[in-house]
């Protein structure tokens, strides 16, 4: 672990936690494909505009992606913007959404 990863980490501990521990494994699991292993990395990535569209992919829909990012972001007190609506099933333990057609 270089200097300024350690030095992030004693920021905030947040930046240190497994996306295991707060995402479904079938988000966070490819999210560490792409070298992206924590909440930390998760927002580091997400900075990135052209990296977007990759995530957005991972989520049921990009909406969740955007919500996942300014939920984690929102932990460190960063304000976002708020959606208008409800969006879930990203969550660890929680069931992703349904579709009209599953109902």
């Amino acid at each position: 672990m270089s200097f300024e990863a350690k030095r992030d980490d004693m920021k905030n501990p947040i930046l240190s936690l497994p996306l295991t521990a707060v995402m479904r494994e079938e988000i966070a699991l490819p999210l560490q494909v792409m070298q992206i292993y924590t909440v930390g990395g998760f927002l580091k990535a997400w900075r990135s505009p052209k990296n977007h569209k990759m995530i957005e992919q991972l989520f049921d829909s990009p909406a969740q992606a955007r919500h996942a990012a300014a939920t984690c972001a929102g932990w460190l007190g960063v304000r976002t913007r708020a959606e208008h609506q409800a969006v879930g099933g990203w969550w660890k333990d929680e069931a992703p959404p349904m579709s009209v057609g599953q109902a």
